[in-house]
């Protein structure tokens, strides 16, 4: 019987029907599935759909894994979505929507005021509430003495992200602030905050941290961040630093000045209502006569008292402090009013600042002493 089957079937037969016996339970995926240990693993190489989408997956996540936020996305996704899953049909629904956030995106041309509709009567905007993906980048040395917390810049360059952060207090006898400046930079360092200044007296805006700082006097600009320097009540200096070269700044001819947040980039004008706390947020065209009420007066919980909106550079919103504890997003196109984020714990949040990663809508912003990013599943 065996010398028949020999006949029959030889050798380099019967290894062609093992690897096509085995290829119909084990497809390719992005790991070894002769290593695979785990029911998840097992289930992506017994299913050709999910070892597609999981090879799909890989290679979406390759340009991304140099930048610490998309390390903790994609760690956080393994464990709490894919991992999780006991189906075929489960995992097909993570890969997919996983595949969907990764992909880069393609923003769209920033409409001007002309291209803007009035909303005719006193009708608010649409209101809801759809929390981002939120993610711990870097935590704040919180050395002695500091008592104040300041996002001072944050910028995508050639798809990484850096962000300025001032962390100090206020020195009466300079009239300024005094603190250290550090830099975050989205990528897997060992060292998640470079110091760019420490102890020295940042002069920053007009007023900073206050609902209208007034002009402001520290920036990025062409891939450096610019800033002023308090010598002493009298003498100021203008300094730059290279992003992200971890060099020690030097002194710069070039003094960088912008108008506040508030009206930077700015596709219409913000009116806000007053009676004991803020009331009424509204927003005014120059093309067009009237005024249109973005927020009414007596909002959520309470009534809404807002803080610092700053536009995006990119899309036609805005974003704002409702008190300290929420962040919102208001689109003056779709007109939509969202919450997007809130504190945890006991913190407090501080500037919330627009940014594009990977073309998706986020903000970074400071909670207590944690430096976070807070970025749309919805494009």
């Amino acid at each position: 019987m065996a010398e028949s089957m020999r006949k029959t079937f030889p050798v380099s037969g019967i290894l062609t029907l093992t690897f096509l016996f085995f290829s119909t339970v084990a497809h390719s995926a992005s790991f070894d599935c002769g290593k695979a240990s785990t029911d998840v693993e097992k289930k992506i190489c017994g299913s050709s759909s999910v070892s597609i989408l999981d090879e799909k997956l890989s290679e979406l996540f390759k340009p991304l894994k140099s930048r610490r936020a998309f390390q903790i996305i994609e760690s956080d996704w393994l464990e709490s979505e894919r991992n999780a899953c006991e189906s075929v049909e489960c995992l097909e629904d993570a890969y997919t929507q996983q595949i969907q956030f990764l992909s880069p995106i393609s923003i769209a041309p920033r409409p001007t005021q002309k291209d803007i509709k009035l909303i005719l009567g006193d009708k608010p905007y649409t209101q809801s509430e759809r929390s981002w993906k939120v993610v711990d980048l870097a935590w704040l040395p919180n050395e002695k003495g500091v008592v104040e917390r300041f996002l001072i810049s944050a910028e995508t360059i050639s798809g990484m992200l850096h962000v300025i952060v001032f962390e100090g207090h206020f020195d009466p006898a300079m009239i300024a602030y005094r603190g250290n400046l550090y830099e975050y930079v989205d990528r897997n360092d060992r060292q998640i905050l470079h110091t760019i200044a420490k102890d020295i007296g940042f002069d920053g805006a007009l007023s900073l941290g206050s609902n209208d700082e007034g002009k402001r006097f520290a920036g990025i600009l062409d891939g450096s961040f610019y800033y002023r320097q308090q010598l002493s009540k009298n003498q100021l200096r203008g300094m730059v630093y290279k992003l992200g070269s971890k060099l020690p700044p030097v002194e710069s001819s070039l003094l960088f000045q912008q108008w506040p947040n508030t009206n930077e980039n700015a596709v219409s004008g913000l009116t806000f209502g007053w009676g004991g706390e803020y009331g009424k947020l509204q927003a005014y065209y120059s093309h067009t006569p009237g005024y249109e009420t973005i927020a009414p007066v007596g909002g959520p919980d309470a009534s809404w008292n807002i803080y610092n909106p700053i536009w995006s550079k990119s899309r036609p919103t805005f974003y704002f402090k409702n008190g300290d504890k929420t962040v919102w997003r208001a689109n003056v196109v779709d007109k939509t009013l969202t919450k997007i984020a809130k504190a945890s714990d006991e913190g407090m949040i501080q500037n919330p600042t627009p940014i594009d990663v990977n073309g998706r809508e986020a903000i970074v912003y400071l909670n207590g002493s944690t430096l976070k990013m807070a970025i749309s599943l919805e494009e």
